[in-house]
């Protein structure tokens, strides 16, 4: 009877330390006084100037803040927003959920080293502020690994509020942190606009200011007659206007056809140049199209194009739906006119 007992009040004592061991590392996750290798959010991310993402097979991503507050993207891009302010996000919330059992530390720190991606973040002083590794995803999907660089110590992080695993917003790769931006003008910097329509040279036109509020309308090619009376009223503004966000659906730089298409006919040239002398040319060709029927008649309709910046710097899929307001003809500008639109 005593020896039970006795093993009795040592299965309650065992219990007991373990109960207090593991609630004692959980209240230190939660704790508001944390270690340093603890403290991986970055609160006032507007300190911000670099972020640096390294992968363990040499691919790299490096985010700055230029002087005019734009995020540009390895140096030669401007990164994509959306992107951007998503791993700020990150930055910013990111906390210690949990400390992983001691058992399983070897194996989380071994993957670390073989998979994780290193992470520096730079103030505007260029002055390192963090640096930390994000690994893989905890097995029910809830939790990301992370170790302070320096430090011994795995972590399970997360987002407060968020469910599931925050690797993913650590992006690499060209497509996934370049912007998407086809055309983003303020329309009082444009100085002119002109589009070519190879097929229909009789529609391309050239828009130019020329002086305040004061717009020109002439034919691209000196094959078509210039219209005799100015164009409309508010018309010209009004088009410009649709160069203020103007954003494709995906970049396509990895397409295998990317170059035969390139070798085709281009359904239209936009070219724009703004006030300072900057120059940006989007050119445009048929990828998807929809057969309706109209009065009985099919008609074929252009969903999607492929879409090239500059000739060479971007190879994007745009929507018609987004893209087709450029789409005017010269006759579009002028008393009792429609003009073309796809």
């Amino acid at each position: 009877m005593k020896k039970t007992l006795l093993l009795a009040l040592l299965f309650v004592a065992l219990g007991g330390v373990t109960w207090y061991a593991v609630n004692q590392k959980k209240k230190n996750a939660d704790s508001s006084v944390q270690s340093w290798d603890m403290d991986f959010a970055v609160p006032n991310t507007e300190d911000i100037g670099k972020i640096f993402i390294a992968d363990r097979s040499g691919k790299t991503a490096k985010l700055t803040l230029n002087k005019d507050d734009v995020w540009m993207y390895n140096d030669k891009w401007e990164a994509r927003p959306t992107a951007v302010k998503t791993l700020l996000e990150t930055i910013k919330r990111v906390q210690v959920q949990v400390i992983p059992p001691k058992a399983s530390e070897e194996h989380i720190i071994k993957s670390l080293a073989a998979e994780g991606l290193k992470v520096e973040i730079y103030d505007k002083s260029d002055k390192k502020i963090k640096c930390y590794y994000v690994g893989g995803v905890t097995f029910d999907e809830r939790g990301t690994y992370m170790i302070m660089e320096g430090s011994e110590q795995p972590y399970i992080v997360h987002l407060p509020h968020f469910t599931g695993q925050i690797r993913v917003r650590y992006l690499l790769g060209d497509d996934e942190w370049r912007s998407r931006s086809v055309f983003s003008v303020n329309p009082e910097e444009i100085q002119s606009v002109s589009i070519e329509y190879p097929q229909k040279k009789s529609q391309s036109f050239r828009l130019e200011k020329t002086g305040s509020a004061q717009y020109e309308v002439k034919p691209l090619f000196s094959t078509t007659p210039a219209k005799p009376t100015p164009p409309r009223k508010g018309v010209p503004e009004a088009y410009l206007l649709n160069f203020e966000s103007l954003i494709a659906e995906a970049h396509e730089s990895g397409f295998a056809k990317k170059d035969s298409v390139m070798s085709l006919v281009p359904f239209a040239i936009v070219t724009l140049k703004k006030t300072n002398g900057v120059t940006r040319k989007a050119t445009f060709w048929p990828d998807e199209y929809e057969i309706t029927t109209l009065g009985g008649v099919p008609k074929q309709q252009i969903n999607r194009y492929f879409t090239a910046i500059d000739d060479t710097s971007a190879f994007m899929l745009t929507q018609q739906r987004v893209m087709g307001k450029l789409f005017r003809g010269y006759d579009y500008f002028f008393e009792g006119q429609a003009g073309l639109r796809n």
